[in-house]
């Protein structure tokens, strides 16, 4: 079957701004006993549904690299006569989801070998009824995008002259698996009551400004339900309040089953957590709220074009009756085909894997993601993390393998990869760009473990990125010292961890006097250049694997001797360029070192104790807490023991305060100005040190009895 001879991009004249909603209108004819596929692709997003299933989920792609679905509409269609209504929403906007581009939907449809339908000018497109456009509608977050407002009583628009944009046709077959749509998550309607608005900007500050007054309730009210749960707000009210708790963090799209006597505005808000006695539906200029208006009667909505990350969802409708039959999500959870289990003595160790795994499993989308609630973005040294934890828990290896595709496809001229894919961005962090030749190195060497052979195709094909990575940061390093400085233009945030003094700044660039040689960038490059030469060694090209291992030794050997204070017996994470003054002493920074094999014997076992110790240096923070561990396991018949009981204790902290997912930072919500998420895939980190260690060694040596991993599908 040959794509695209017939069908051409579309849109409709003139409506290519920014948070549009277009419909486009088809019809096939199924002959009886035929298969009936479908090629689609959109910018941004696209959703229909036949025969009562719902299509959606365009993969994250970009303009010069567009991916279409290939669907299979053959139990969907009848015999006869189809006709189709696509829904494509287009962001137009950059954010560290989606970059800015030209609005586009193309497909085509097949009928056994018959071309049946195709996108071209003669393609009826229209506004999408009920939906508000343009920048009037709130963003959640600069990460994730738009928020919605949709009228359910509004009226449908006539049709607009169909436009045929110039675009790249889409070259590839998405290459993941589509996403598993599953039934409304049950919930409980934990508190009603009513509310009164105290004003606000925006749906979220609405909501979260508003005085409410609770109801007492008693019995336990459980959603969906059938004949729904009938919710009365006093005379002198605003209207109803109703809060629904799903039980743990989940993931999915937003459905609502709602009955109203009038039309009334609903607002509805989610979040990770109560802390506010409510949900926390503004944050700064975030926005975690979308506005529904109802039309009179029974109202079905199904909101497929946004992905919440939540426990609690809250409606305020400006209504005094509202029968509630369901409010929550339906879930949206990639597919696995294997999965592995961890079981111990100790059920808090067995309980913090599956914990992991969950907190893993809800970042798993079209990409890995840093967190389903407030970005829903891939970055480098997130997705690190991830991948390690996903090869071990999953035996995964294509959804690895096409993130890892898409974060090389971000290259910039400046030879650093965006802050996100396949975002476009005013900044990069330039030490996630330094990141990258471990990630693949690594999936180099659980691909192989998992699949029996060397993906040598894919490697080859991300060798002049990582090429480019290594040259690019070995032509930074300083000639007199061999170290490579923080990068002090206004565009490149040293960022190194979520932790004092390793933060960097997000400003207009760094003063002369101000410069500094960073240590964490220079140990992120050394084991970067180390994977790098190790993935050209496998390749078979050990001349080239020479040149960048020795470039490897030589950052080594130029670290240890600038960086070390004898003194304090520790690495410094920062010289100052004027001065020659060496400052701050991280635990981070003296586990990348260590993890580099920047240290020799003496200090590396200096070291080892300093972080053993948890004396005089500053703590590593969960995520980067990986790197601590692998340093510590370098000697693990010392060191296993005090890791497991740090992950016991940190993880197992988390537990004890309620979670059901790990958390960005140890600070939970409070973190961030209040905006630290609850779920945050950089977390999983123990899933590696159980696969990897606990399992395969003695409980003696482990404080972990009893440990071993099980296949359970």
């Amino acid at each position: 079957m040959e794509l695209w001879k017939s069908a051409r991009w579309i849109w409709a004249e003139g409506y290519g701004r920014e948070n549009v909603y277009l419909d486009a209108e088809t019809a096939f004819r199924k002959e009886p006993g035929e298969k009936v596929l479908m090629a689609i692709s959109a910018d941004t997003d696209y959703a229909f549904t036949l025969g009562g299933k719902l299509f959606f989920g365009q993969y994250a792609d970009y303009p010069f690299d567009k991916v279409y679905d290939l669907l299979d509409l053959t139990d969907c269609a009848e015999d006869g006569e189809n006709r189709l209504v696509i829904r494509v929403y287009h962001q137009g906007a950059d954010s560290f989801t989606a970059r800015k581009e030209t609005a586009g939907l193309i497909f085509e449809i097949f009928s056994g070998e018959r071309l049946a339908a195709f996108s071209g000018a003669d393609t009826a497109v229209r506004p999408s009824a009920g939906y508000t456009v343009g920048r009037e509608v709130e963003w959640v977050s600069s990460q994730l995008g738009y928020s919605f407002r949709f009228d359910a009583a509004a009226p449908e628009s006539g049709p607009l002259p169909t436009a045929c944009p110039e675009k790249p046709l889409p070259k590839r077959a998405r290459p993941v698996e589509k996403l598993i749509l599953g039934p409304e998550e049950p919930g409980s309607l934990t508190v009603s009551g009513s509310f009164r608005e105290n004003g606000g900007r925006t749906t979220g500050e609405r909501m979260q400004f508003a005085s409410l007054r609770f109801d007492k309730r008693d019995e336990k009210r459980i959603l969906p339900a059938k004949d729904g749960i009938l919710l009365t707000a006093p005379e002198g009210e605003d209207g109803v309040f109703a809060l629904i708790d799903v039980g743990r963090e989940s993931t999915g799209i937003l459905s609502l089953d709602l009955e109203t006597e009038e039309e009334a505005e609903i607002l509805v808000g989610w979040g990770e957590h109560l802390e506010d006695l409510r949900v926390r539906t503004s944050i700064g200029y975030r926005n975690f709220a979308a506005s529904y208006r109802a039309k009179a009667g029974r109202n079905r909505f199904l909101h497929p074009f946004l992905r919440l990350g939540m426990r609690y969802l809250a409606l305020h409708a400006r209504t005094k009756k509202l029968l509630v039959r369901y409010a929550g999500i339906r879930t949206t959870l990639y597919p696995l085909a294997h999965e592995w289990a961890f079981s111990a003595a100790d059920a808090l160790h067995e309980r913090i894997f599956e914990v992991s795994k969950r907190t893993l499993r809800l970042c798993m989308h079209e990409h890995y993601e840093d967190c389903p609630w407030r970005e829903q973005a891939l970055y480098t040294m997130d997705s690190r993390n991830q991948m390690l934890c996903g090869y071990l828990a999953f035996g995964e290896t294509a959804f690895p393998r096409e993130s890892l595709r898409l974060i090389a496809e971000s290259i910039r001229e400046d030879d650093m990869l965006e802050i996100c894919s396949p975002a476009r961005g005013s900044i990069t962090i330039p030490s996630f760009t330094a990141v990258f030749p471990t990630q693949v190195y690594e999936y180099m060497v659980y691909s192989e473990r998992i699949t029996g052979s060397l993906d040598e195709g894919f490697l080859r094909e991300m060798l002049p990125v990582l090429l480019r990575i290594a040259d690019g940061f070995l032509r930074r390093r300083d000639p007199e010292t061999g170290l490579i400085a923080c990068l002090r233009e206004a565009k490149y945030w040293n960022f190194y961890e979520w932790q004092e003094g390793l933060t960097g700044s997000v400003s207009d660039g760094i003063a002369e006097e101000d410069a500094t040689f960073d240590a964490p960038l220079c140990a992120f490059v050394s084991f970067g250049l180390r994977s790098l030469a190790g993935i050209l060694s496998r390749l078979g090209e050990e001349e080239l694997a020479g040149k960048y291992r020795e470039a490897s030794f030589s950052l080594n050997r130029d670290i240890e001797r600038a960086f070390w204070d004898e003194k304090k017996k520790a690495f410094a994470s920062f010289i100052r360029i004027g001065t020659g003054e060496r400052f701050h002493f991280a635990e981070l920074t003296n586990s990348l070192i260590l993890y580099a094999g920047a240290a020799g014997e003496e200090k590396a076992g200096a070291v080892r104790e300093r972080l053993a110790s948890g004396t005089g240096l500053i703590p590593i923070t969960l995520s980067h807490s990986v790197f601590k561990y692998d340093a510590l396991m370098m000697k693990k018949e010392k060191y296993a023991r005090l890791v497991f009981r740090d992950i016991a204790e940190k993880w197992g902290g988390m537990l004890e305060k309620g979670a059901t997912s790990f958390w960005e930072t140890g600070d939970g919500a409070e973190a961030f100005g209040l905006a630290g998420s609850l779920c945050h895939g950089w977390t999983a980190i123990p899933i590696r040190f159980y696969a990897e260690y606990a399992a395969g060694m003695k409980g003696e040596e482990t404080g972990v009895y009893e440990a071993r991993m099980e296949k359970i599908r």
